[in-house]
């Protein structure tokens, strides 16, 4: 189906170059789905954190809100991410660019990224989470409203949108290569475009409303998308953004989720 898409628009040889960046993701779906339980995959709502360890808050000691979580014995397994334990995103929801530091965008100030081997230990209940942001009295500037069970499913992708991901395949920069491979019409560019279904999800390719942060590397460090989250019903990155995290491979295969670049940009 792709292929016979991708031999209306551009030559044969082109073809080929595109199918050979096919690789995995998880494609994350949101659903309505009641009282959901600390530990279940979702985004919003109250997750687990243990115990044992404080819970993650902003360097005024604001708490950060609960973007979104992974429990990894709920997904397919792909590659190099875990098959089991439960990743989890946290951002600050008390500061209007949501805990992103355009300075350095892996300063954790305003995120967090904790990846639990289990979810044995007793966590924080969501009451006393919710008493955490009782206490305090700023202005707040949620991503998610509501709570929302996430499922995934393991489906294939192509890169072409413009990232940095898009210049390590082809070796070339993005508008120039399309004009190259389309002879400039611009409705061909639109349906190649098109053909790259970026969404919320595990891996794969990433999109941008505006432009990669990575642009610009020659190898860049954080060379793998972790997770990405789309606007939709009840999500909402200022005007239909989208927000990205990335890590370096070789943390991932490692469970090591202390150095992530984390991005999200809108209309």
């Amino acid at each position: 189906m792709l292929k016979e898409k991708l031999e209306k628009l551009v030559q044969p040889e082109i073809v080929n170059q595109i199918l050979a960046t096919e690789k995995e993701r998880i494609l994350l779906s949101c659903e309505e789905d009641g009282e959901l339980d600390l530990t279940v995959s979702k985004v919003g709502d109250r997750g687990y954190v243990p115990k044992s360890m404080e819970y993650p808050r902003n360097k005024d000691g604001g708490p950060l809100s609960l973007l979104a979580q992974i429990h990894f014995s709920e997904m397919p397994h792909l590659g190099d991410f875990p098959k089991t334990g439960l990743l989890a995103f946290y951002i600050d929801y008390f500061d209007d660019l949501t805990g992103l530091d355009f300075d350095d965008q892996t300063n954790p100030n305003g995120f967090r990224v904790l990846y639990f081997e289990t979810v044995d230990e007793a966590s924080y209940s969501a009451e006393e989470q919710d008493k955490l942001f009782e206490a305090v009295d700023e202005d707040f500037y949620p991503v998610v409203d509501g709570a929302f069970r996430l499922r995934g499913e393991v489906v294939k992708q192509v890169v072409l949108k413009e990232s940095y991901d898009f210049e390590q395949a082809y070796g070339g920069e993005f508008y120039d290569l399309l004009d190259a491979w389309t002879g400039e019409d611009e409705e061909k560019m639109d349906a190649l475009f098109e053909l790259d279904n970026s969404s919320s999800q595990l891996g794969g390719y990433p999109f941008f409303t505006q432009q990669d942060p990575r642009l610009g590397d020659e190898e860049a460090h954080h060379d793998t998308l972790l997770f990405q989250l789309d606007s939709g019903d009840g999500i909402m990155w200022g005007d239909m953004g989208v927000g990205n995290f990335f890590i370096n491979r070789e943390d991932l295969k490692r469970k090591d989720f202390s150095n992530v670049l984390y991005n999200w940009d809108c209309y």
